[in-house]
């Protein structure tokens, strides 16, 4: 009912208007830019990503949760034991209420129509290993600073994390089309960045502008019993800790933030979260340290110290607790810190081909890496790579992202306001009966969504620069979604095809 509720509410909110978002390809990285209030951030996620996100949600997630069934327990378990902080709350409402004004939220799947409860369930999948037979999603990262990185001339002693999430792959993949980078500019709090999905609230990586950094692992020791209070999905708690001017109250915004956000409420299951900061940030003297969080046993923070191995100036982390738990076997952290101590100094190739050493191929119906990426605090710098059909993340070359490629990420606040504005989206005649001529911002490809989401492939019968043709003569009278991917970003446009053309 609350749901219900909310979906209402920020219905109402959002007339026909100009929306908070825009999306756009940097390289081989699709970004989608949100700025405004968090309903109104949440408004443009899922108007522009809205058919994507309803094929995450019928196909990824109900293979995730082992079926249908699976998920409306899922939904139940999130009711009964969980709490939705106020901002993310908005931010699912917006979502659902942008993706209403996109596809049709009616899903022949689930039997019903999609709803704010889904997309908070989606963000939450973490917290459900707990509870539920979702098997393992494992990572990896290291982090070095001083004198373990003097030696690489971008970084001249400033610090750097590598890291790869491994997740789960559905046997059509539709997760590896779903991958993007968010940039995030609320109306209050820092800017941020987060790497993720379509439809995907919280962090699972990110950094924010004054140069904290962080990247979630599963742990090891699953279970749940401490139900009380109520949980807050750890990634959200990982977003806040990021966005937050002053989470802990002590008058500034560092890495003590972070960690105040990660251990402040009740969790469901085991968690590894890796923190880097600019040094100038960080918390009690540690540029980086891992924040291990468990239901069972409250939380410990491990610093360089911990591993003598390495230290001063590396980390390690993987999915094993290490200081909460005594540490289990395994064969990923044996590597990574048997390696950075035979030799020390890290170069940002090293930071890349260490997460190398420790990717798995990404497997349809199974699993493996599919997010490779460095952060550099410091420097304000990403680089990125997202597992394809072709190639896994880490066998590709990292595309580097600097903060200024990414915000401002709006106008008025445009990094270059008078570089010359792509041309949009239009089609001709509109509402359409038989051909329809497009007008397209450059080479890239055009598809066409029902309000179902499901895409549609109209004929192409003319192709000239900048024009396409379409026949559409032969879809159903209704509301469509075009949408052009190219160099230019994507671009979205409104076809009505009116009775008659059939």
């Amino acid at each position: 009912m609350l749901a219900q509720i909310l979906l209402l509410t920020v219905l109402t909110m959002f007339p026909s208007g100009e929306v908070q978002g825009s999306l756009e390809q940097q390289g081989p990285i699709e970004v989608l830019n949100l700025w405004g209030s968090w309903e109104e951030m949440g408004y443009a996620h899922g108007y522009l990503l809205a058919p994507r996100i309803k094929l995450v949600y019928e196909t990824y997630m109900v293979e995730l949760a082992g079926g249908v069934s699976n998920i409306e327990a899922l939904r139940l378990f999130y009711i009964q034991h969980f709490q939705t902080p106020s901002r993310f709350s908005s931010y699912a409402a917006g979502g659902i209420a942008g993706m209403a004004d996109s596809v049709d939220l009616y899903s022949d799947v689930f039997g019903r129509e999609l709803d704010t409860l889904d997309v908070l369930v989606a963000s939450a999948v973490q917290d459900f290993s707990g509870a539920t037979p979702l098997g393992d999603l494992l990572c990896s990262s290291v982090s070095s600073w001083g004198e373990a990185t003097a030696s690489e001339p971008e970084l001249a002693g400033s610090p750097a994390m590598s890291r790869n999430l491994d997740f789960f792959v559905d046997s059509a993949a539709n997760v590896l089309d779903a991958q993007l980078l968010v940039t995030l500019d609320p109306d209050s709090g820092q800017d941020f960045v987060s790497i993720g999905f379509s439809g995907y609230l919280g962090t699972l990586s990110g950094m924010n502008e004054s140069g904290v950094c962080a990247a979630l692992n599963m742990g090891d020791h699953k279970g749940i019993t401490t139900w009380e209070p109520d949980f807050v999905p750890i990634t959200m708690a990982l977003a806040m800790g990021l966005c937050d001017e002053d989470f802990d109250g002590s008058g500034s915004h560092d890495a003590g933030d972070l960690v105040a956000a990660l251990t402040e409420y009740n969790r469901s299951s085991s968690y590894i979260i890796h923190v880097v900061a600019d040094p100038e940030l960080a918390w009690q003297g540690d540029t980086g340290l891992v924040v291990e969080v468990n239901n069972s046993v409250g939380h410990a923070l491990r610093s360089a110290g911990d591993e003598p191995a390495i230290a001063p100036d590396h980390m390690a982390a993987t999915n094993h607790h290490r200081k909460l738990y005594s540490p289990s076997p395994g064969w990923r952290y044996p590597l990574l810190v048997d390696s950075m101590a035979a030799d020390p100094d890290m170069t940002l190739g090293r930071f890349w081909s260490l997460m190398g050493e420790v990717g798995f191929p990404p497997t349809p119906n199974s699993g493996g890496t599919i997010q490779t990426m460095i952060f550099a605090p410091q420097q304000r710098r990403i680089g990125l790579a997202f597992s394809t059909d072709e190639a896994a993340s880490w066998e590709q070359d990292p595309y580097w992202l600097d903060w200024d490629d990414l915000f401002p990420n709006h106008d008025p606040q445009s990094a270059d306001p008078d570089r010359p504005q792509s041309p949009g989206l239009s089609i001709r005649p509109n509402p359409a009966t038989g051909t329809v001529a497009v007008a397209v911002p450059g080479p890239g490809a055009l598809e066409v969504y029902d309000l179902c989401g499901r895409r549609v492939s109209p004929p192409l019968i003319g192709a000239a620069g900048c024009s396409r043709e379409l026949d559409v003569s032969a879809l159903s009278p209704g509301v469509y979604l075009m949408v052009h991917r190219g160099e230019a970003g994507v671009r979205t446009a409104r076809m009505v095809v009116a009775a008659g053309g059939r």
